[in-house]
């Protein structure tokens, strides 16, 4: 349910304080990151404990943050005592005014108020936000401007990523096809949100991504289910595994709605292997 404060006759979203990780972060009201916190017992740790891997092998680099919302990846990167530079980026008004205000907390953060796509464009578009999460409507007749991450990333000077996380409800490959320069150049450690119902509504066949990654060098998979928990690792060549995993999400008729995948460069599968292993410890 949505609450509304009505002051001076303008509707404004009400808000509230919760608890992420060692943090206190400003949410809006129907926000759901704390209730899930709290109730699964891995929800959004397995990006932490990646990032901390990583710097076995990077012991300095740095993360991007895209569909950073109220700032929870951060507060979660900290409280694991990952301290890397951090380039959050996001582009509904609502939450980058979250993120402004909860980022004043934190060193090494840079925030970023921009929408990304496949490529650098206008279109006509409004975002509706609900349930902690910002949609984009395309019915909208208001004009937005949308950035190619590797336009943002020229732009801004982004140096030494390592780890790049994408989290936008269906719009996540398009980024990633956006990202390609700097992903070629980078060779970053990518961890993405995987939902088939939200890729399809983009028009999106939701595996050909990992051609496209292949293609450009990514070798080795981890999928996780979106409680965070490990479910397996392969490879970009592992098309009917790939084929079948996609299958079992599709629709949402499975035991859980979406994946989480981490892949990485060839030039970091021993990295890959590592963590695999390590996760396994883990969950055991």
């Amino acid at each position: 349910m949505k609450l509304k404060n009505f002051l001076k006759k303008k509707k404004t979203k009400a808000s509230k304080q919760v608890q992420v990780g060692s943090f206190r972060l400003t949410a809006d009201a129907d926000h759901p990151i704390q209730a899930n916190l709290d109730y699964y017992k891995y929800y959004s740790t397995n990006l932490p404990r990646i990032a901390k891997y990583v710097e076995a092998k990077y012991p300095s680099y740095s993360i991007i943050d895209i569909g950073a919302n109220i700032g929870d990846t951060v507060a979660l990167l900290r409280t694991a005592n990952v301290n890397q530079a951090v380039y959050a980026i996001e582009g509904e008004p609502f939450y980058f005014a979250l993120l402004q205000k909860n980022m004043l907390q934190f060193k090494d953060v840079s925030i970023f108020n921009s929408f990304l796509g496949e490529d650098s464009h206008s279109a006509a578009i409004a975002t509706e936000v609900t349930d902690g999460t910002a949609r984009l409507n395309k019915k909208s007749e208001k004009a937005i401007s949308v950035k190619k991450l590797d336009d943002l990333a020229a732009e801004a000077q982004f140096e030494n990523i390592k780890l790049l996380k994408i989290d936008t409800d269906g719009y996540d490959l398009k980024i990633l096809r956006g990202s390609f320069n700097l992903i070629k150049t980078n060779k970053p450690i990518i961890f993405f949100e995987y939902d088939a119902a939200y890729l399809e509504e983009q028009g999106e066949n939701g595996t050909d991504i990992f051609d496209q990654l292949h293609d450009i060098g990514y070798n080795k998979l981890i999928y996780y289910d979106n409680f965070g928990k490990m479910l397996l690792n392969i490879t970009t060549g592992d098309k009917t595994l790939i084929e079948q995993l996609y299958a079992y999400i599709h629709n949402k008729e499975s035991a859980f709605p979406y994946y989480d995948v981490c892949a990485f460069h060839s030039d970091d599968d021993a990295l890959a292997d590592e963590i695999v292993a390590k996760e396994m410890a883990f969950f055991a």
